[in-house]
């Protein structure tokens, strides 16, 4: 079997392995730095995106660069990343090409963020706790390839591997959904209020099929009032 073959068997055997669950009421902690917990999500289509959005919270007191969500695909392992380089600074990258956000400081508190991007236009949004920061655009006219392997708590420098303690995530999170379109202001407000309603058709928070590797554990959220 080849490499990609492999490849392609290990993301089949997540999609098999792995029943839906309803984590509205949970969170994934993160409970250390390692090379090696994280969670793949399995999407509920795997089509080519010529635009989406991803939504989804976030607590931690890391000060490192870290990863938030990452979509790797054969031959590009930052298909699309949702990555914090520092206090101030994420980056998005679409087709391992990177933009850079200046967004607040962070304050020790829950954080929810909204990312989207269009093809037709490639202007990238990033919203952090309903606030759009300046638009940017990259890769107008690209098409996010098929077939993702998509995971949290570790940056992909490979397909479905290549991690780094160094990049990975510590802390809690929460809220995941992603859709194949670029979501309204209004709707982006939706989703900070996490009207349960509004859910990915990509990844879905309320209908989630995932696999756990690691250290990597699940609790239920702290009341409403904590974020």
């Amino acid at each position: 079997m080849t490499m990609r073959g492999l490849c392609y068997f290990l993301v089949l055997v997540a999609v098999l392995g792995s029943s839906a669950e309803d984590m509205e009421e949970n969170v994934f902690i993160f409970p250390k730095a390692t090379a090696t917990s994280h969670v793949i999500l399995t999407p509920k289509t795997t089509s080519p995106l010529s635009r989406f959005t991803v939504c989804l919270r976030y607590y931690t007191d890391l000060t490192r660069p870290y990863s938030l969500f990452s979509f790797a695909t054969s031959g590009k392992d930052n298909d699309i990343l949702i990555y914090k380089e520092n206090a101030t600074v994420f980056s998005v990258s679409v087709g391992n090409e990177d933009l850079f956000f200046r967004g607040p400081v962070d304050t020790m508190s829950w954080m929810h963020t909204c990312t989207s991007w269009d093809s037709s236009t490639g202007v990238v949004t990033l919203w952090i706790n309903g606030k759009p920061l300046p638009r940017k655009a990259m890769k107008k006219g690209y098409s996010v390839k098929a077939q993702p392997i998509i995971i949290l708590g570790q940056e992909q420098d490979s397909y479905g591997g290549g991690f780094d303690i160094n990049q990975s995530f510590v802390g809690e999170i929460t809220d995941v959904n992603m859709w194949d379109s670029v979501l309204s202001p209004n709707d982006v407000q939706l989703a900070l209020a996490n009207v349960n309603w509004l859910v990915g058709n990509i990844i879905s928070w309320k209908s989630q099929s995932y696999k756990s590797k690691g250290d990597v554990i699940i609790q239920p959220k702290f009341p409403p009032s904590s974020y």
